[in-house]
């Protein structure tokens, strides 16, 4: 059966930007022509299309939804759109060039390290206005903290603007806003993962308190810190929580 909007599922965050001129605007700042995309839940294909005016190489839409995913195989027939219907989190991801969606906020932080391994020029993604302004949080901000370090390690990240709520239908309780990912070269390792995790799990301890909390390291391991030790890690920069990693290394 054809989904229809009224159909539209809240256990899978579906909500529909219904500005044009903002997916327009989306569909520019990925930069798609020529190029293969990645479109994380496509829906009814209304960023599709904004893509296809772009003439891409190939969209590839993963689409959760069997309603919807039926949909885009009958709107897109002939096109070069190729329809996963897919869990993002679970799919077998190909290599692409671009990535893009308005993607579901309650797996935002999820679907962002689900695509960290591939080798794609950018991202432009759709995200609750809080989560995006976290990413890009500095050190000393009240938001910043663990997403922060881990994102802006991973990534250059832009926030390129905020999108309101009653855009949307059905309107959510949240703002959105537009960011824009660079990947970068550095793929975090367990031990970088688990000291940056440890550290902002009690951001406004001490460095020295927050590790031995963790109870992952020991009292030996901490005290090579030095003068990270009276820090709190809300202060700490990216690369100076790489720099604890290596000491306790």
């Amino acid at each position: 059966m054809r989904a229809r909007p009224s159909e539209r599922k809240k256990s899978l965050g579906q909500c529909f930007l219904e500005d044009r001129n903002i997916l327009r605007l989306e569909a520019g700042l990925a930069k798609p022509e020529g190029k293969t995309v990645l479109e994380i839940g496509a829906g009814d294909g209304r960023l599709t299309e904004a893509l296809l005016a772009l003439k891409p190489k190939k969209i590839i839409a993963v689409e959760l939804d069997s309603g919807f995913a039926s949909l885009l195989r009958e709107k897109f027939a002939g096109q070069p759109v190729e329809i996963l219907e897919a869990d993002v989190m679970e799919a077998e991801l190909p290599q692409v060039d671009v990535v893009v969606g308005n993607i579901p906020y309650y797996i935002s932080s999820g679907i962002i390290f689900r695509l960290a391994p591939l080798h794609f020029a950018r991202a432009v993604l759709m995200v609750q206005k809080e989560f995006a302004e976290k990413m890009a949080a500095i050190p000393g901000k009240s938001n910043y903290g663990r997403l922060s370090v881990t994102a802006q390690l991973s990534y250059d990240v832009v926030v390129e603007r905020k999108v309101l709520r009653h855009l949307f239908r059905p309107v959510p309780k949240v703002d959105s806003a537009i960011i824009l990912l660079k990947p970068k070269s550095i793929h975090l390792t367990s031990l970088q993962e688990n000291v940056i995790r440890s550290l902002f799990q009690h951001k406004n301890r001490t460095v020295r308190n927050a590790l031995l909390s963790s109870k992952l390291f020991d009292d030996a391991a901490v005290s090579r810190l030095g003068g990270f030790l009276a820090r709190r890690p809300r202060t700490l920069t990216k690369e100076e929580c790489l720099e604890i990693a290596a000491l306790l290394a």
